[in-house]
């Protein structure tokens, strides 16, 4: 049998119905908003991402065009040292206590292992750049990735590295190959690339530089130059004429190839 209730229970208890009900559709609002608040967030970090991801790969693709030498040029100094880095940090999240236990007794097998093999070799040479330049390391990577053509037709007049002649203006070490010919004679670029110079000054006198990557082919003693700083050209592109301006006992073309600040003899890419 209900209790009957009179009128000031009755209103209490109505009282506490509405209470509750009133709190239960503030909760589930908060709720809503907190969830379409986190939707939002995670909404806008996706944009974030993709547009950085999209500024990344476009920096990337055109860094040639957009950053100065020195810049690119500290990128390829440090570009492996950070690569490095991030393996070891992502190496370091990932491992567990279980999974570093576990690597200690394989490190320990594999030493025991090596022990046993190193004992049973015959002894190496310490020194591998007393078999192989790193010289011939950019030259064998230059070959790799590159196809070259030669600048101009014409006679091997000096080589590169050390040299001997009484003219007193002719430097002991040559950092490049001569190549002579007629004056006037088109020069022709050796490879795709980035007009990063163009200057008449100094001992090689008209001369231009275009580089590609942190590969840099340089073009001295010229008549003329026919473009300019910060034109992009193509291999076999006319680019200049030859001259006998600047430092030079003739008409000829001083050829340089550079791999980052390291000279590479020409001869050792070109068939000339």
């Amino acid at each position: 049998m209900e209790k009957i209730l009179n009128e000031d229970e009755k209103i209490r208890k109505a009282e506490e119905i509405y209470f509750r009900r009133n709190n239960q559709n503030i909760s589930l609002t908060k709720k809503e908003k907190n969830k379409k608040g986190m939707i939002k967030n995670k909404i806008l970090l996706q944009i974030i991402i993709m547009f950085d991801i999209a500024v990344i790969i476009f920096c990337i693709q055109n860094k040639n065009f957009i950053f100065k030498d020195e810049f690119l040029n500290k990128i390829n100094e440090y570009n492996v040292n950070i690569g490095s880095s991030i393996v070891n940090f992502i190496g370091e999240l990932v491992n567990s206590e279980e999974t570093s236990e576990n690597l200690q007794d394989e490190k320990e097998e594999n030493l025991e292992s090596n022990e046993e093999i190193l004992e049973s070799k015959e002894p190496v040479d310490e020194n591998p750049s007393s078999s192989i330049s790193e010289m011939d390391l950019d030259v064998a990577n230059l070959k790799a990735i590159y196809n070259f053509i030669n600048p101009i037709e014409g006679t091997v007049t000096s080589t590169f590295g050390s040299r001997e002649s009484e003219n007193k203006n002719v430097e002991g070490y040559h950092t490049g190959v001569d190549i002579a010919t007629q004056e006037g004679t088109y020069i022709k670029s050796a490879f795709d690339g980035i007009v990063t110079l163009v200057s008449n000054e100094g001992d090689y006198g008209k001369h231009l530089k275009v580089r590609c990557n942190n590969v840099t082919m340089l073009y001295a003693h010229c008549s003329n130059i026919l473009v300019d700083e910060g034109q992009i050209v193509g291999k076999g592109q006319i680019i200049a004429t030859v001259g006998s301006t600047g430092n030079s006992t003739g008409p000829h073309l001083h050829f340089e190839l550079r791999v980052d600040d390291r000279f590479v003899d020409p001869l050792k890419i070109l068939e000339i």
